[in-house]
């Protein structure tokens, strides 16, 4: 919905940890339990410099900031009204000293933060490659959902740029992709350390896949999997435990 303004209505979610709260527009694009879960699989250190490309409402930067002893997060993001959303959310939740939004392009992220300037990037990019059915929805809504002047490889790539030597990069997307994902960031020199696969239920196939990687890591990876939901619908420990929720 919209006011006489034309100006999206806003919602205030409960992220049920330690007060924090969200503010989303509904008839825009959402954060998912994706996002989430790479925000609590991301490790960062005491004093991190962190990137999230693509905030979006700024939820990874949220919970990263509120869970973790990073120094800096930026908080990349292409659309203005996001830019100003995700700004909006770090304030709400007193982290705006540590989240800096930057208006830009995950493609021009290493003009932007600088070359080997950050400790760890997270993304959770768009899922659908460019021009599949994005035509159909509304602008906003489709430059979440589907890839635009940045697809995979590019956001890797400038991952690459801006890792610092030993840095992190943290990804979450669907699994018949990973293959592709895995090729990309090998050409890159981010040698893959760990895959989690999600399973939404221990019945179901798995959705997506959350991967770390190392610039100029070593060689040798550890192949994880993670089960949110039992078969009556609660969550399981080990999402629980990750999640923590309080």
């Amino acid at each position: 919905m919209q006011n006489e303004n034309n100006v999206p209505e806003l919602r205030l979610d409960d992220l049920e940890y330690k007060g924090l709260k969200l503010w989303q527009y509904p008839s825009l694009y959402c954060f998912t339990s994706d996002a989430v879960l790479l925000a609590n699989l991301a490790k960062v250190k005491k004093g991190d410099t962190v990137a999230d490309f693509g905030t979006g409402s700024g939820i990874i930067a949220v919970l990263i900031a509120a869970k973790t002893n990073a120094g800096k997060i930026y908080a990349l993001e292409k659309q203005k009204i996001m830019c100003g959303l995700a700004q909006k959310n770090a304030e709400y939740n007193g982290l705006s000293d540590r989240i800096e939004v930057i208006e830009g392009d995950i493609a021009d992220a290493d003009k932007l933060l600088g070359k080997e300037s950050v400790n760890a990037v997270v993304c959770n990019p768009p899922y659908f490659k460019k021009g599949s059915g994005a035509e159909r929805e509304r602008e906003e809504i489709a430059l979440s959902r589907h890839e635009s002047s940045c697809d995979l490889k590019g956001i890797i790539e400038s991952a690459a740029k801006v890792l610092k030597y030993g840095g992190a990069f943290y990804i979450v997307h669907k699994v018949d992709r990973m293959a592709e994902a895995v090729g990309y960031m090998q050409a890159a020199d981010l040698k893959v350390k760990k895959i989690t696969l999600v399973y939404p239920k221990a019945d179901r196939a798995a959705d997506v896949f959350i991967a770390e990687a190392r610039k100029s890591g070593a060689d040798g990876m550890k192949l994880e999997s993670l089960v949110v939901y039992e078969e009556n619908g609660s969550m399981t420990k080990e999402a629980k435990k990750l999640y923590a929720k309080e």
